[in-house]
C-alpha cells in the first residue's frame, strides 16, 4: 500500500471522503494544489513526500482522526465564496449560515449600517461588508476569536468596525438599519449529544442556555434600541427553536416576523422589524 492509500485508509474512519481530505492535507504540507494532487495521483506522476511532510501529514491525519475538524487542521474555511481564517477557539463556519447572509442581503441597501453580535470569525457582518456598501461593526467577546476576526476583516471587509465585548453586559453604541447574530443555541444538556468534530469546537460558541434561547432573550432586550425606526434583527437558529423566537420577537413589540427555512427545509432564520 502507497504512503497516500494507508493516510485515505485511516482518515476512511473518520471521513466519508478520505481522498479529497488527503489532498486538502497535501496541499497544506506539500504546497500542491489539491486538484493537481488529484490528478498526478490518478495518471500516477505524484512525487514522494519528504520525510519531514509525512510526519507533518501523519500528525495531521492522526489529529483528523481523533475528531478534529478538518478546517481547523487546514487553518481556512470557506464561505460564501470567500476563504476566513479559523482555528481552535473559533466557531466554524457554515454553509447553512450562508442562509442569513442571503435573507440579510434581501433586506438592505448601500449605505446601511449593520451590528453582528456574537460575530466569530466574522463570516456573517464582513461577508454583507464585501457584498454591499455597508457600514459594519462587529462585536465579540472572546480573544482567540477576536484575534482571528481582526485578520478577517484586514482581507474581506477593511472597514468594518470591530468592537471586543460580550452581548450579554457591554453596550454598543451606534443605531443600525439590521441586527444579524448567529449566536450560542445548543441547550447545554444536549451538548454531549452532539459529533465528536462540534465537542472540538468551543463551547462558548455553542451554549445557549438552558433551553438554548439565552441570547435571543437577551440580544433582543438589550439590543432592540439600538434598531433604526423599521429596523430588523435576523437569527440564525437550531432546529425547533423558530416559533419559540418569534414569540420572543412579539413580545417584545416587534411586527413582520419573517422564517427562512434552509436546503434541508429546517427553518434556520427568523427576523422581524421593529
Amino acid at each position: 500500500m502507497s504512503f497516500w492509500s494507508e493516510l485515505e485508509s485511516r482518515l476512511s474512519v473518520r471521513s466519508s471522503d478520505a481522498p479529497r481530505e488527503v489532498s486538502l492535507l497535501a496541499e497544506k504540507v506539500c504546497g500542491i494544489s489539491s486538484d493537481q494532487f488529484l490528478l498526478k495521483r490518478l495518471i500516477r506522476s505524484l512525487p514522494e513526500p519528504t520525510e519531514e511532510q509525512k510526519n507533518a501529514l501523519c500528525n495531521l491525519v492522526s489529529r483528523r482522526c481523533d475528531g478534529e475538524p478538518l478546517q481547523y487542521l487546514l487553518g481556512v474555511a470557506d464561505f460564501y465564496g470567500r476563504t476566513f481564517a479559523v482555528a481552535p477557539g473559533v466557531l466554524i463556519p457554515r454553509f447553512d449560515t450562508e442562509i442569513l447572509v442571503d435573507a440579510a442581503l434581501s433586506f438592505l441597501k448601500d449605505g446601511d449600517a449593520v451590528l453582528d453580535l456574537c460575530a466569530g470569525t466574522g463570516c456573517i457582518g464582513l461577508t454583507l461588508g464585501a457584498e454591499k456598501n455597508l457600514s459594519v461593526t462587529e462585536v465579540e467577546k472572546f480573544e482567540d476569536a477576536f484575534s482571528l476576526l481582526k485578520k478577517n476583516a484586514k482581507k474581506i471587509c477593511p472597514s468594518a468596525r470591530l468592537i471586543r465585548g460580550d452581548v450579554l453586559c457591554d453596550e454598543v453604541d451606534g443605531v443600525y438599519d439590521l441586527i444579524v447574530s448567529n449566536p450560542p443555541y445548543i441547550p447545554t444538556e444536549d451538548l454531549q449529544t452532539l459529533s465528536l468534530e462540534v465537542q472540538n469546537e468551543p463551547v462558548t460558541a455553542l451554549d445557549g442556555g438552558e433551553d438554548g434561547l439565552l441570547f435571543y432573550r437577551c440580544i433582543v432586550q438589550r439590543f432592540a434600541s439600538r434598531l433604526k425606526p423599521g429596523g430588523r434583527m435576523l437569527f440564525e437558529c437550531g432546529i425547533g427553536q423558530a416559533s419559540a423566537i418569534e414569540e420572543i420577537f412579539i413580545s417584545a413589540g416587534f411586527c413582520d416576523v419573517v422564517k427562512v427555512r434552509d436546503y434541508g427545509g429546517v427553518l434556520r432564520v427568523v427576523g422581524a422589524k421593529k
